[in-house]
């Protein structure tokens, strides 16, 4: 058998299992959420997906990308040229103190494809955004001697959640509870920030959690 042939048959293959994926997809958005890292973010937004009974086939959750922001970008686009059947694509990065941050924002804006594609950033880092969950702060960070900016949260963090660490399981089911607050306060950090023409802190996580809230009403 010719190379064409199994090209031609891998082909089918492909196009047979997107037809039975598409047909097993619920009657809302098809998006793809992209996170960095491997565990602590995907982790949540998996069980964030199951709590609100969203089909997997809708909401693709993948953290197969690195932690670097440009990774997260171009795994995304990757992705999104591969099954161009995507409404949203989301990328997930902290700013930390990542050298490429800026440049991966730049990337997003210049992505011309059918999915319409977000970044979804948290500043310093995703424990901010848990952080909001306990409590109401608009405390700027930095790093401090050894410690890093993300430390900084993560200190504070553990003052209300002291088993906290990164990659560990159940983070969601284990703060869920004041989620609303947490969006609540999450929109008026963002607000006062932007005001003060910085973004230290803020996250968007909140907005990518309403749109999902509101794909689970439908």
């Amino acid at each position: 058998m010719g190379s064409d042939d199994l090209f031609r048959k891998r082909r089918e293959r492909n196009k047979e299992s997107l037809r039975r994926r598409k047909a097993r997809r619920a009657p809302y958005d098809v998006i793809l959420i992209v996170c960095e890292g491997g565990k602590t973010e995907p982790q949540y937004f998996c069980e964030l997906r199951s709590d609100l009974k969203l089909n997997n086939l809708n909401v693709v959750i993948t953290g197969e990308c690195g932690s670097d922001p440009c990774s997260v970008v171009d795994y995304a686009i990757k992705k999104a040229k591969e099954d161009g059947d995507y409404d949203h694509v989301f990328c997930i990065f902290d700013k930390d103190r990542h050298p490429n941050y800026s440049e991966a924002l730049e990337k997003i804006t210049r992505v011309r494809l059918k999915a319409e594609v977000r970044a979804i950033t948290s500043v310093p880092c995703f424990e901010f955004w848990l952080l909001l969950h306990f409590e109401d702060t608009a405390r700027p960070y930095d790093s401090i001697g050894s410690r890093s900016i993300c430390d900084s949260v993560i200190r504070d963090l553990k003052r209300h959640f002291p088993r906290y660490s990164k990659g560990q399981k159940n983070i969601y089911q284990k703060t869920k509870l004041n989620i609303n607050v947490a969006i609540q306060r999450a929109q008026r950090v963002l607000k006062a920030s932007r005001s003060a023409g910085t973004d230290n802190p803020s996250t968007l996580i909140h907005e990518l959690i309403q749109y999902l809230q509101s794909l689970s009403s439908r």
